[in-house]
């Protein structure tokens, strides 16, 4: 029987080849962890040239929404300063402008004639996915924070399929490091012994550097999935040149690219202020 089985009763498929990368590289978890902090406590500032496109809407609603792209920069500043402008394509008028001291926001929309007031943390979520969009965003997916001292981290190996070589048809099957960063539950009343998943940065391991960073939420939802990609050095420092990020609960998602970044130039506190014109309409979000 075995032998009628192995001889007639079967077929051959061609599939794609799978291929390791010709370099992978070694690190421990107090090899990543001296990287991410490292690398955050680098940059002190940055002013950044960007382009920047939205999408709103899938699964729940059955459609996307895809907006035009912008251009427009990117002033941040630690702790949690941050200033945003987006202009009109060809006019070059100011289609957005933001600005956040990482506690409270304003933001202005000129051709509304309408500006928009709150605190960083959405307490109300609009039924508008876009109005859910808060500064605290930029900040945590475009600097990968360190790990705080009150955190926890081990590490989990695992590998990504990379799109297949259109010339030769192999698929390069990547082998990484997923650095689990776990902090204690926000309620003083949770077990002592429990611990909840914060972050996860998932680390190449041909160039030991993350191409994707999971945010999670007290509940151990992924709220916020942030990936890079394009990496390029500015003077010292190694930055990624696209960031695409994806709020799957709030169903919207930003692709930012980097055009030219300045890192840790000076910038004073006016950089950071925004008036509100007189005669603006002001809505308050909480």
């Amino acid at each position: 029987m075995s032998l009628s089985i192995s001889g007639c009763y079967k077929t051959t498929r061609i599939v794609e080849k799978n291929v390791a990368p010709s370099v992978v590289k070694d690190a421990t978890v107090g090899d990543l962890v001296k990287q991410l902090n490292g690398n955050y406590d680098a940059i002190k500032s940055f002013s950044a040239s960007v382009t920047i496109a939205a999408s709103t809407g899938g699964g729940r609603t059955g459609k996307v929404t895809d907006y035009t792209s912008f251009k427009g920069y990117i002033l941040m500043r630690k702790p949690r300063d941050l200033y945003v402008v987006l202009q009109i394509p060809v006019f070059g008028s100011v289609a957005m402008e933001m600005v956040s001291d990482g506690t409270n926001f304003k933001l202005l929309i000129p051709s509304q004639n309408k500006a928009r007031v709150g605190t960083d943390e959405v307490k109300t979520p609009s039924k508008n996915s876009l109005e859910n969009l808060r500064p605290g965003i930029f900040f945590d997916s475009i600097l990968l924070r360190s790990v705080g001292a009150d955190e926890f981290v081990t590490v989990t190996e695992s590998e990504r399929t990379l799109p297949a070589d259109p010339k030769t048809h192999t698929v390069v099957v990547e082998p990484d490091y997923d650095l689990v960063i776990l902090g204690r539950p926000k309620d003083a009343a949770a077990d002592k012994q429990t611990m909840t998943t914060r972050r996860v940065i998932h680390y190449s391991r041909e160039t030991l550097l993350p191409y994707k960073q999971d945010i999670y939420d007290e509940a151990g939802r992924v709220v916020t999935t942030v990936n890079y990609s394009k990496y390029q050095k500015y003077g010292e420092i190694e930055f990624p040149g696209e960031i695409d990020i994806t709020r799957p609960f709030d169903e919207y998602a930003l692709k930012i690219a980097i055009v030219k970044l300045t890192p840790n130039q000076p910038l004073d506190d006016e950089q950071f202020k925004l008036e509100i014109p007189a005669g603006m309409t002001v809505q308050r979000m909480d």
